[in-house]
């Protein structure tokens, strides 16, 4: 039972990840400049500054005149993307001051917005306008933070005039405090959590690196016909695609539920696997095709859309599998509780029956699933196509992508094959066990729908 337990509660951990898988989360590194009149906060002026190779495939998606650099329409289009997501999340910026032990949020309100490349890096800067009387004890503490992880932050430096205050920095990560006071402070230790904050900085880091490798051996092929070079692409394309797919979403929980419910051979788990990566590369394909060459409206903006569409599609498909595979279970266990356990010519194993009928039903739930899994186009398959599209390159583009669809494949079978190999292993040891873990594992299939319904 406690196997039993463990496994879903994988399943139930990666339930809410992303459906749209991102290909990477980019890190800004925040410096806040204080504007003071005396001891009054009038402003704060914040600077992000993301990676340089964030700031690529930033430009691989956005240079709509394909010369690799971002011009100031351009600049100007992502900018007004960014702020349609940051200004409704108060940029993603909580501030809160203490006043002798009497804490209070502060809501500044945003101006002066510019975003521009300074050193290949990408820079948003804005402005804060807030009016705060600072005192002897008083403390002001920042928080960045986004609740739907598209960006983390790392806080490298305030910067504060001249005042007649004295102030004690405390800066960790996302977070800072500061401490103001009459009297000179004595430098106290910096406190940081005894226990490690855990992030997905190495598997980021991972991505990063691989996309960088694949996008600079995409210039040696453009180049140079490199056989090596084309070895190597193929290689690092497979390898990012593992790598990707270890992440929350990408199908795994709905497949290892789909398999854990439902008799499936070892033979069609590997199938499906494989079909699920093909249609993920032809979706992104597709939809590539559509932005590169027909569309001439706001790159972006048209991607997110798509997401969101196909994303509440695959939600309808997953409920709908969810329920249709409910009606057919409950079914059939209903007809074997009316039947003996033993007749001449019925068996107890009614899931191995093999008549065109019931292999037209499983054939359509598989088939349903292969499109509900992989009809959603990845960021990082996409940024591979546009990437080769835009170097000329459309047969290795096309072979790199399904190659990294073929590494994602490789994990979502993995996930298949453990849950058929469980549930073969609890069918022949307690039929009850597996009409509760068939059953659940529904369940957990419904919930993912919902999920991404809503």
């Amino acid at each position: 039972m406690s196997k039993i337990f463990f496994l879903l509660a994988l399943l139930i951990s990666n339930l809410l990840g992303c459906a749209t898988c991102q290909l990477m989360v980019p890190t800004a590194e925040i410096k806040l400049s204080f504007g003071m009149k005396e001891n009054r906060l009038c402003t704060i002026h914040a600077q992000w500054s993301f990676s340089d190779i964030y700031t690529s495939e930033i430009t691989t998606q956005f240079d709509k005149n394909t010369n690799q650099i971002l011009d100031a329409s351009e600049l100007q289009a992502i900018l007004k993307i960014k702020k349609e997501y940051l200004l409704p999340k108060n940029m993603l910026t909580q501030i809160k001051y203490s006043h002798k032990k009497n804490e209070q949020p502060i809501t500044p309100t945003y101006d002066n917005f510019k975003l521009e490349i300074l050193n290949r890096q990408m820079v948003l800067s804005y402005d804060m306008q807030l009016s705060i009387d600072l005192t002897d004890q008083d403390l002001l503490g920042f928080l960045f933070e986004d609740d739907e992880s598209f960006f983390s932050f790392v806080i490298n430096e305030i910067e504060i005039p001249k005042i007649e205050l004295h102030y004690q920095q405390n800066i960790y990560l996302f977070s800072a405090t500061l401490l103001f006071s009459a009297a000179p402070l004595t430098q106290i230790e910096e406190i940081k959590p005894q226990t490690p904050i855990q992030t997905n900085e190495t598997n980021t880091t991972l991505l990063e690196t691989s996309m960088a490798k694949i996008k600079n051996l995409f210039n040696e092929i453009k180049e140079d016909s490199n056989p090596y070079a084309y070895a190597l692409l193929l290689l690092f394309a497979y390898l990012y695609g593992v790598i990707h797919a270890m992440g929350p979403g990408h199908g795994k929980t709905l497949v290892a539920s789909y398999f854990l419910s439902n008799d499936r051979s070892y033979h069609k788990a590997l199938f499906i696997s494989l079909m699920i990566g093909i249609v993920h590369t032809f979706s992104a394909f597709l939809l590539t095709f559509v932005i590169y060459f027909l569309v001439e409206t706001f790159l972006a903006q048209f991607m997110d859309d798509t997401f969101f569409i196909s994303t509440k599609i695959t939600a309808l498909l997953i409920i709908g599998i969810a329920l249709y595979l409910f009606y057919k279970k409950y079914k059939v266990y209903k007809t074997l509780k009316n039947k003996p356990a033993f007749t001449f010519s019925t068996s107890p194993h009614v899931s191995a029956c093999g008549c065109g009928s019931c292999k037209l039903e499983k054939n359509s739930t598989d088939v349903a699933l292969i499109i509900s899994a992989g009809i959603i186009p990845c960021p990082g398959t996409i940024t591979l196509f546009l990437f080769s599209f835009s170097l000329g390159l459309y047969t290795v583009g096309f072979l790199s992508a399904f190659v990294m669809s073929l590494g994602m494949s490789t994990i979502i079978f993995v996930s298949a094959l453990l849950s058929s190999m469980f549930r073969k292993k609890t069918s022949q040891t307690n039929t009850k066990l597996q009409q509760t873990l068939e059953y659940a594992a529904l369940v957990i299939i419904l919930l993912l729908g919902i999920v991404l319904l809503f």
